[in-house]
């Protein structure tokens, strides 16, 4: 049935354009020098796609009118550097397409010109990254299915990352913990950009992140460049969009992230400056606030956010200010539940308010044809209000208190650096980050033989975290080029520090292939709330045992090999070691450590912890792309792995993240059905996009119960001789998604419809022990999910 609805669809449509007058758009921007930012000038811009073309002015800047909506082809080149080849973007009809292109100089060492494969889209924005990093556009946040418009989501599919479950979007890269994730926006290291957010997490069930407010930005899962610092297992590098600087254009979108309005434009009528700004309201917020019942009574997860860009551009350089913000409130109370509680857990009665705001400005100043300038300073702060009550039987008669948190925290932020192209064969870029973080931690829980709350955390306070780098590139030819570079941490709360060496090195074994390695020292701080966990030394006396807690550290060594299959088909293999030291662990005998929190809604923290734990990973992927041609593209990924620790009592067990392996295949196909001109002279143009995915992980890992002693305490006993060493079922899910264009010169419709589940497979979420039956009663993620969304632009 399925194949006979999309045939009608086709024939009623038609495919036969040849009668339309096309719709056209302007393609425009700024063509720079990747290492400089200096303008350059002359530069020949083609559409090889509808044989248009211009040269940039003397800003660096190009403009090509009249050019047919759909994919283009684009060229850009210069005697001097290397071309910029751009395949299958796509212009719609209602917004210009302003591009920021980035050039890199050519390294002669002979009169002969090599021709070699195009492979820029699989190249990060930053040149400094030789391994384990990859770009990513807007358009396949919005494209991939089940990615719900999430950056976080749609990393899932690359090689060696995949999700914690389905309520967050937590990712797990190569076994470590998603702690060691960093955020960076607009070159500001960022708090958890999610709602519903723990402090110390990385991750939440939506995200705060407005993809239609994104620009293409880069993700790196191993061996940063040493601009990166305070991470241990990924980063995020986002970018905002530049607003039109010349004409005002909006969008409304309505999903399953929320109800959602954008516009951008210039902010003068003379002027090379612009704004765009987004805000978002969740979509069962507003249903609640009409009176519509889901039947999840007070469960209902109610969000807004905002998401803010002004450049102000002038011939020596931009200033940009910048800014998310958002806040998100749910209840979780069993006690409204006529029968059994679909949210939260029985016998609680949980309200979870967060709070989270980011803003920003920077400043890049253009020192010479060779070098700028760049600083930014901001502010960020987060903050949480929680309140936890239990009850029995009857909450009218046996309610009591049980935990209150009451906290905030953030950070006063300035960063700089200096980048400079020696010549064509070498550049050099130093900085530092300096951050004043502060805190108002207070959460305690209530003991009963006391009839009173007992502090867990109780400060106020600031501490000061410096983190100067300087990297080096040299390129010997155009074949073989190396990084050098030195990050450093320094936190001032207890004079900890790390020195860490970073480098790498890439060779093109032909025009083709090239090898790559890369190897790096990292670090990361724990959660701050861990600093200042009060634990009772002595009767009524209390004291922050953790406090002098040091920094995690790991050793990553990646090898990389990358081929080019075709013009936009490749393969890469990757394999890496990573030892991880001086992890916080329990001083006493136990299993406990550090790196197996992270993936939940805060973090487990213990007191009196110390720096003496270990862990290893080590494994192998691989990645088959098609980058979209002639509207088709895939991605197939394969990861094994093996992610141990050792804790206190000296033995080696799985982590909690330790799947062991992931596959993920995705792919999917646009299809132009038809474009018409009515009798008005107007011209609509009517598309189709299916997209499918399907992923394979390890099941989830836990601690199996020890029956005998469970019964004869008469609560739930771990086996900790096995820690995490069963595993649940494989996890297993098919997403697809189908979406339909109408467009037309001034106004634009989109809708998709996004499956998620499709085969409703149970996949297990957690395993809780019944003592009355001895069995393990398992609860799941979630089953079939459809998601419908729909944009509209002009």
């Amino acid at each position: 049935m399925k194949h006979l609805y999309l045939l009608t669809l086709f024939l009623c449509l038609g495919i036969n354009n040849s009668a339309a007058q096309q719709i056209t758009q302007t393609v425009r921007g700024t063509v720079t020098d990747k290492i400089s930012n200096a303008p350059i000038i002359g530069a020949q811009v083609y559409i090889s796609s509808a044989e248009l073309g211009a040269k940039t002015n003397d800003n660096g800047e190009f403009e090509i009118k009249q050019v047919p909506i759909g994919r283009i082809k684009l060229r850009v080149s210069i005697i001097g550097y290397n071309p910029i080849f751009l395949n299958n973007v796509e212009l719609n009809s209602t917004n210009e397409l302003i591009l920021s292109l980035k050039m890199e100089e050519k390294v002669y060492k002979s009169k002969v010109v090599k021709i070699r494969a195009k492979r820029d889209k699989a190249k990060t924005n930053n040149e400094l990254v030789m391994v384990s990093g990859r770009t990513f556009s807007v358009e396949e946040t919005q494209r991939y299915a089940g990615s719900r418009n999430d950056v976080a989501r749609m990393a899932q599919s690359f090689a060696g990352v995949q999700g914690a479950d389905d309520s967050r979007n937590d990712i797990i890269v190569r076994g470590n913990s998603p702690v060691g994730v960093l955020y960076r926006l607009e070159g500001m290291d960022i708090p958890n950009p999610n709602h519903f957010a723990a402090a110390g997490t990385t991750g939440g069930p939506v995200s705060m992140l407005n993809n239609n407010v994104l620009s293409n930005s880069d993700f790196i899962t191993s061996a940063f460049p040493a601009e990166y610092m305070n991470a241990s297992s990924g980063v995020f590098d986002l970018r905002l969009r530049k607003g039109n600087d010349r004409k005002h254009e909006f969008l409304g979108q309505i999903g399953f992230n929320g109800a959602e309005l954008n516009a951008e434009g210039p902010i003068t009528k003379n002027g090379n400056n612009s704004y765009i700004v987004g805000y978002r309201y969740s979509t069962l917020g507003i249903f609640k606030e009409l009176g519509i019942d889901f039947g999840a009574g007070t469960a209902v997860p109610a969000y807004q956010d905002g998401s803010f860009k002004l450049n102000f551009s002038d011939k020596n350089g931009h200033t940009t200010l910048f800014g998310i913000g958002g806040q998100s409130n749910v209840k979780l109370y069993d006690s409204e539940n006529d029968g059994p509680s679909l949210f939260g857990d029985a016998g609680q009665d949980f309200d979870y308010k967060t709070k989270t705001g980011i803003i920003g400005l920077s400043r890049m100043t253009i020192l010479s044809k060779k070098s700028f300038l760049k600083a930014t300073i901001g502010i960020q702060a987060s903050s949480t209000e929680t309140i936890l009550d239990t009850f029995t039987i009857d909450p009218l008669l046996d309610k009591a208190p049980f935990y209150r948190d009451h906290s905030s925290q953030g950070a006063i932020s300035l960063n700089s650096f200096y980048q400079t192209k020696f010549s064509a064969r070498s550049n050099f870029k130093a900085g530092f980050y300096a951050d004043r973080n502060f805190f108002n931690l207070h959460d305690s829980v209530y003991r009963a033989p006391l009839d009173s709350f007992v502090n867990l955390t109780n400060f106020d306070g600031a501490l000061w975290v410096l983190k100067p780098y300087a990297q080096y590139q040299y390129k010997f030819s155009e074949d073989l080029s190396v990084t050098a570079g030195l990050s450093s941490v320094f936190m001032l709360l207890n004079n900890s520090y790390s020195l860490e060496p970073r480098g790498g090195i890439k060779y093109n074994i032909s025009p083709k292939s090239s090898l790559a390695l890369g190897y790096g020292l990292h670090s990361k701080i724990a959660p701050f709330r861990t600093f200042f966990e009060e634990s009772e030394v002595s009767p009524g006396v209390y004291s922050t045992t953790n406090e002098n807690i040091g920094l995690s550290k790991a050793h990553h060594l990646v090898l990389g090999f990358d081929h080019m299959l075709a013009q936009n088909k490749r393969i890469k293999i990757e394999t890496y070691y990573q030892h991880l030291y001086n992890i916080p662990i329990d001083s006493r005998v136990s299993t406990y450590s550090l790196l197996n929190q992270g993936a939940d809604f805060g973090i487990g923290l213990i007191d009196s912890m110390v720096n003496k734990g270990t862990g290893r990973n080590y494994g192998i992927e691989f990645t088959l792309e098609q980058f979209m041609t002639k509207g088709f593209y895939y991605l197939v990924t394969a990861s094994l792995y093996n992610s141990t620790y050792v804790p206190s009592d000296g033995m080696r067990y799985s982590t909690a993240f330790n799947g062991g392996y992931a596959f993920n295949v995705l792919g999917g196909k646009e299809f132009l059905l038809k474009e018409q001109t009515n009798g008005e002279g107007r011209t609509k143009r009517y598309s189709l996009t299916t997209d499918f995915k399907s992923l394979l992980n390890g099941g989830k890992r836990y601690t199996p119960v020890d029956s005998i002693q469970s019964q004869l305490a008469g609560e739930v006993v771990f086996d900790q001789s096995q820690t995490f060493a069963s595993q649940f079922k494989d996890y297993f899910r098919i997403d697809f998604r189908i979406g339909f264009k109408i467009q037309s010169k001034k106004v634009s419709h989109e809708w998709a419809f996004d499956i998620q589940n499709i085969t409703n497979r149970q996949n297990i979420f957690s395993a809780q022990y019944d003592l009355n039956t001895g069995e393990l009663q398992e609860s799941y993620q979630t089953g079939f999910f459809p998601v419908v969304q729909y944009r509209i632009r002009f």
